[in-house]
């Protein structure tokens, strides 16, 4: 039991980190995007995240907030492991600093540096030894988190987000804080169950409202329901080349041995349904075809090789290279390029200006695209996510210029910027319901911008770090041996069985 009033510690780090892009992500990467120390932190409490349900779980119960610092990244490189200590190092020291009764942390729990394969577990096994073994912690993780022994080691919860797109963050940060607060008013430890599944399966597979995660989802929601657990699946970050790489069961309650039972049980569930992760896509080539012709209007052409959420560089040229080729018009596509902005600006609104776009960061994701290009307008880039994603949020592109290319609107910025919320072109007076195409540099996260207003969705089989035939990349052998295999699949186990025969 507790005071009334406890006080709780919050705080965190968050990055997604591609082991195979090029350069290194340090503190300026934080800075561009989340990065706030001490009393700023509570800044977030306006914003659908995992802090902000955190603040205001806190603050129905009455509890005492303990800032300490947040900082996040856009998923890009390995972070560099100095400037991770400086991040960690901000936590602790406030920790440090006075007595709290619990913890809460945002991480992603799929950040690399390059003096560790497991900076989350580091930071969490970090606080434990800070506060002691006493002293509650509950953790929110992304549900891509490379899950290690580390991170639920000593914790009450680390509790997933359920949702891909990921629109339950604010939920999934009031639901730990929630266990935390139990804990201390009950005075009973809660048990924790971590299941690792060895195999790899790649973002476009893992949509929580399709085949095979929606049934999966809801058998966990429904082992919650009826053992007063918490469940989270992490099917992982399959572009980090580390031991934690992998699918992820994790069960916590207060009956250890209904955690252990449900945590056998969902494993099982999980791995029987691993050979229904299978991915398709169309060639750039027969895409842009069949999206030319296609009537059912925007029509969106994914192309998940260069997912900025998943940590490429968000240049990829292949579809808009062959587009042009095509002829094609009412194409609208983003650009990360920092020189062909810088050129734009030179000449002004309403000159015309000859670029290499795109491509320049690595030669994994096209080559540069030349073009004669009129300036439509030049803007500061900046904008307010307004939809289920982080809401709240601000966003920055850097410098942005709005081009017509051929009759094709594309949008180029200085930074990338993940699109997962449609202020990214309504900032930039571009109606997305009026385009006849839309290239989205992401794998299934672009739902929560577009959805509502997409036509036909194509896959495309373009070229990049986030290509989801993983097979293509550059593996360890112990990762190697994890690929999936990319046939169709055989009968195997469904999941309807098992509900099936769970309510008989």
């Amino acid at each position: 039991m507790t005071s009334a009033r406890p006080r709780i510690a919050v705080g965190g780090i968050y990055h997604e980190t591609n082991t195979f892009a090029v350069g290194s992500t340090g503190l300026d990467g934080f800075a561009a995007y989340q990065h706030f120390v001490g009393e700023d932190l509570r800044r977030m409490a306006g914003t659908r995240s995992e802090t902000g349900g955190f603040l205001t779980a806190l603050e129905r119960a009455a509890a005492t907030v303990v800032p300490t610092a947040y900082a996040a990244a856009v998923p890009s490189a390995t972070v560099t492991h100095a400037d991770y200590e400086v991040l960690r190092d901000a936590i602790l020291t406030r920790i440090a600093a006075t007595p709290v009764d619990g913890v809460l942390l945002t991480l992603h729990g799929a950040m690399v540096t390059d003096g560790s394969g497991d900076p989350d577990g580091d930071l969490v096994q970090a606080v434990r030894e800070l506060v002691g073994p006493d002293v509650p912690i509950a953790v929110t993780i992304d549900l891509h988190a490379n899950v290690s022994d580390a991170m639920a080691s000593g914790v009450q919860a680390l509790v997933a987000y359920d949702t891909y797109p990921h629109i339950d963050m604010y939920e999934r940060g009031q639901e730990a804080a929630d266990l935390l607060l139990g804990v201390l008013r009950t005075g009973q430890p809660r048990s924790i169950v971590h299941r690792k599944l060895p195999f790899m399966t790649a973002p476009g597979m893992q949509a929580t409202d399709g085949d095979p995660m929606r049934d999966l989802i809801s058998l966990a929601h429904r082992i919650e329901r009826e053992g007063e657990l918490q469940v989270s699946l992490a099917p992982g970050f399959s572009y980090a080349d580390v031991d934690a790489t992998g699918f992820s069961v994790i069960v916590s309650g207060a009956d250890q041995a209904a955690v252990a039972e449900a945590g056998a049980t969902m494993a099982a569930a999980v791995d029987a349904a691993k050979e229904r992760f299978v991915y398709e896509a169309l060639s750039v080539a027969e895409a842009c075809d069949l999206a030319r012709g296609d009537e059912n209007r925007p029509v969106i052409l994914v192309d998940a090789a260069d997912n900025i959420g998943g940590g490429a560089p968000g240049d990829g040229t292949a579809i808009l290279e062959q587009w042009l080729t095509d002829g094609g018009t009412g194409l609208v596509v983003t650009i990360a390029d920092p020189e062909s902005v810088e050129r734009a600006i030179a000449v002004g609104p309403g000159a015309s200006v000859q670029l290499e776009l795109g491509a320049k960061t690595d030669d994994a994701h096209g080559t540069p695209v030349s073009v004669e290009a009129t300036v439509l307008r030049v803007t500061d880039g900046r904008y307010r996510q307004l939809g289920t994603y982080n809401r709240g949020y601000e966003v920055s592109m850097g410098r942005t210029v709005v081009l017509d290319v051929a009759g094709n609107t594309v949008v180029v910025s200085e930074l990338k910027a993940m699109p997962f919320d449609a202020q990214q072109l309504i900032s930039q007076g571009i109606e997305p319901a009026e385009a006849d195409a839309i290239v989205v540099k992401s794998a299934i996260a672009w739902r929560a911008a577009y959805g509502d207003v997409a036509g036909t969705v194509l896959e495309v089989d373009t070229p990049g770090i986030c290509t989801s035939r993983l097979d293509r990349l550059s593996w360890s052998p112990a990762r190697a041996a994890m690929l999936p295999h990319w046939t169709l699949p055989t009968a195997s186990t469904d999941i309807t069985t098992i509900h099936e025969a769970e309510d008989a």
